[in-house]
């Protein structure tokens, strides 16, 4: 039997039962089940199953069998109508490129609910409802640039500020606007804070746990939803004349969208308004 037919019928059973005996009999046919699955398919059922009994009055849930629509249920859940739930517990696997053209087919909305294995409560709700951008192929992303500041007469930098900016991926230096500039957090842009790391850590976890706690602010005070995190930067071209442009590098990219977006972008986004 296919791995997505027998997870099907695993799921089938257990709801089944939850349906007709209640919650203590369908987390017993869970267990009982353990040993026909392979592990992390047996942990994401447990995960759909934790969802459903602690949600399903909540969100108005219906289970729905994934056949080739990446959908574990159908709910009303922050404040989308028979939106499309797919259950995970680990979002790093999930990729917008697998929901696109399920998305531009059945024009649905979609959310990723990422479930806690150990708690069994929800951990994240990733919104993949991204808008078309002006050319039709791309996506349009939120992305936060992070704006060095300049020293005061004590040496000390106390202006740094953040420019929260759209972008389509198809075309982002032509396809783009300002949305909101911020300067309510003291937030240092990205090559200050390495530069004041010890040498001795990882910088990579350093940069993604910063960005991730900064979108996270922001998005609260913007009413924001970021998914990448970067900064100007001037790319010298000819090393002899130190001739070059300045560009975007991004720091950070959510998992989900990583694939959209470049790791350098060919503009600096100076002069949106």
């Amino acid at each position: 039997m296919h791995p997505a037919d027998l997870y099907n019928q695993v799921k089938g059973i257990v709801f089944s039962i939850l349906n007709r005996d209640g919650d203590l009999a369908a987390y017993k046919a869970l267990d009982n089940s353990q040993s026909k699955l392979p592990l992390n398919a047996w942990y994401g059922l447990k995960a759909e199953l934790d969802f459903y009994t602690k949600y399903k009055d909540k969100y108005t849930l219906d289970p729905i069998f994934d056949y080739g629509i990446k959908c574990d249920f159908t709910g009303n859940i922050e404040g989308d109508n028979n939106c499309r739930v797919d259950i995970t517990t680990n979002l790093n696997f999930k990729k917008l490129e697998q929901y696109d053209a399920i998305q531009r087919k059945d024009k649905r909305k979609y959310k990723i609910v990422v479930m806690d294995k150990l708690s069994g409560e929800i951990a994240d709700v990733f919104d993949l409802n991204f808008p078309i951008d002006s050319s039709g192929d791309g996506r349009l992303f939120e992305i936060a640039l992070f704006v060095p500041s300049s020293s005061g007469k004590d040496g000390l930098k106390y202006d740094f500020y953040q420019e929260i900016i759209q972008i389509g991926s198809s075309d982002p230096e032509y396809d783009a606007i300002l949305k909101h500039t911020c300067t309510d957090w003291y937030m240092p842009d990205f090559e200050y804070m390495l530069s004041n790391l010890p040498q001795e850590v990882a910088l990579q976890k350093e940069i993604n746990d910063y960005a991730v706690s900064s979108a996270k602010v922001l998005d609260k005070s913007t009413d924001s939803n970021i998914v990448a995190c970067g900064q100007r930067f001037y790319n010298v071209t000819d090393p002899h004349t130190g001739e070059g442009e300045w560009i975007t590098k991004l720091y950070w990219k959510h998992p989900v969208i990583e694939n959209y977006l470049d790791d350098h972008l060919e503009t600096d986004f100076s002069g949106l308004s």
